[in-house]
Formats: structure tokens, sequence, C-alpha cells
């Protein structure tokens, strides 16, 4: 998940990740919003950004392989309509490889289409045609990576304001209230006295939350697993530091945005002397490895 760029709301800015210039904006204003009061819109953005995308990702089809320190970049190469829709035996959707490349096919009519799951790149849409779309992922070790694919058009994420720290303080605020207030005193009495810090445990938003949890309440929380997480604190608290909270970090080697974060997060706390194992997958953004290494991130948190 981006941060909104600065403090103006209807604001909409670019960033790169492999290969591609994404534009990007404050997850919970709309594009109606922005183009009543006059601003640019996170549609015309990609409009205009999609040439010069489809120029790049065609240079990088040719020269094969993948740029150094990349494990993933988008590649594109004119497509001929009807070879397109002859892949498209089971419609609305067709996935196939070639070497190192991942390809995937979407028929629909949308104003936007995104992937969710391992890898979350949007689908451009295919020139002169009104109802397909498409991308193309050179992947390295593409044959030994788990990748889950979900198509669907883009997503408002207004979980985020509760989940994220930098979207809508007084609605993470009083989230974090409800677990600290709420939910642990209710969990102490249920299942009985508990003598030992709490584990904060997520993944995605959920691992942002799980960090800053930590940083903002070690009193309660004394351990954290965080899976996938893409935005962490710029220092680690005082209160944190001196309370030793230990970490379990994980990200996929196609999320690198995640990956990014999580790494940075983990140098942090090694440079300020505090316990965390930081491990990897050969994988992007997805449940199938969240859920494979949840329980290996509770063992060694919770080992004697």
């Amino acid at each position: 998940m981006r941060a909104r760029p600065g403090c103006d709301r209807l604001a909409v800015s670019t960033y790169e990740e492999a290969g591609e210039e994404i534009p990007n904006g404050d997850p919970s204003v709309t594009d109606a919003e922005r183009a009543a009061a006059g601003r640019e819109t996170l549609a015309e953005r990609f409009a205009a950004l999609l040439p010069g995308n489809r120029s790049r990702a065609a240079a990088q089809y040719e020269a094969g392989g993948l740029p150094d320190g990349q494990d993933m970049a988008r590649v594109w190469r004119p497509r001929d309509e009807a070879e397109l829709r002859a892949r498209l035996t089971e419609p609305p959707l067709a996935m196939w490889t070639e070497a190192d490349v991942l390809h995937l096919l979407w028929q629909g009519q949308a104003a936007e289409v995104q992937l969710y799951g391992g890898v979350q790149p949007r689908l451009w849409p295919v020139a002169g045609t009104d109802d397909l779309w498409e991308v193309s992922l050179r992947i390295r070790r593409l044959d030994e990576a788990v990748i889950s694919l979900v198509v669907a058009s883009r997503l408002a994420d207004l979980r985020a304001q509760e989940y994220l720290p930098g979207h809508n303080r007084r609605r993470f605020d009083a989230h974090l209230r409800f677990v600290t207030d709420e939910v642990i005193p209710w969990a102490d009495g249920r299942f009985g006295p508990v003598t030992t810090p709490w584990v904060a445990a997520g993944f995605s938003n959920g691992a942002v939350w799980a960090v800053t949890a930590a940083q903002r309440r070690p009193d309660l929380i004394g351990a954290v697993a965080a899976l996938s997480a893409g935005v962490v604190p710029q220092r680690i608290s005082g209160a944190a530091c001196s309370a030793g909270v230990r970490h379990y970090l994980a990200a996929g080697t196609l999320e690198p945005g995640f990956r990014r974060s999580t790494g940075r997060w983990a140098e942090r706390l090694r440079k300020a002397g505090l316990e965390c194992r930081h491990e990897e997958w050969i994988g992007g953004h997805d449940q199938v490895w969240w859920e494979q290494q949840l329980p290996v991130a509770l063992g060694w948190l919770l080992r004697a």
C-alpha cells in the first residue's frame, strides 16, 4: 500500500515499480472528486504514462533477462487481436508462460483492471479492442515461484484508514484503542491471565498495524510477526527499544515495495540491537505464503 502523496488529498503523484511508472493518490479520494475540483485524475495520469510505459516494457522484452537487483519486470510487445482471442479457451481469463515470462489476458468491460494476489500490476488495455486487458511479467526463477492471481476492478481500500497510521489518525488511533482497551482485556479474561506480553501478527496492512502497535504500546505487545509490511516507521520508539520488542519479518521477492519496506525495518531493528528474524520467499503478496509463514513466525516468537 502506497502512502498518500504529501498532505494534499487531491494530489496525483507517480512512482516506479518493476520498470513501470504508476500513478498514485490518496485511496480515500475518487477520480470524480478530483475532476469536480478541476484537478488531474488518476485515469488521466495513467493514460499519459501508458505510451512511455509500453515503450520501456517493449525494450525490456527485447533485451531479455532482468536488470540487476530486480526479480520482476514488466515486458510488452504488440499483439495480434486474433492470436489473443484464441488464447481465451475458458473466458474471461487466460494465463500462459513463455520461458521466464508470465502472460495474463482478461476479457471484460471495465474502466480499470488490477491484478490482486501474488503480483499486483494494473492490466493494460489491448490496443484496438474495447474488451481485452493484458499484462506480461518477466520473473526471476519463475519455475520455482508459487503465485496466486485474482483479477478485479480496482478496489477502494477504506480499511487502510484503520490499519495505516498515515491515512486517518483518528480512525487509526480508535482501532488501536479498541484492541488495547477492549480486545486484550476481553481475551485475558476469557482465556485466563496472560503473564507474558502479547504477540501482534498480520500481513500487508495488518503487518503495518502490528509493527506500529508494538511501537506505541510495547507495555502490552512484546513481539511482532509482520509479513509483507508496505509502510514502516522511520525510527524505533524509545519505549519499544527499552522493552526489547522482538520481530519476525518476511516478504516475497516479487513484491518490490513491500520487500523494500520489510527489509528496511529489519535493518533498523538490527542496528538498534533488537532481536529480529528476516526471511524471504520466491513469490509475491500472496495468501498462500502468509499461511505458510505465520506458524513459523509464531513458533519462533513463542519459543521458550
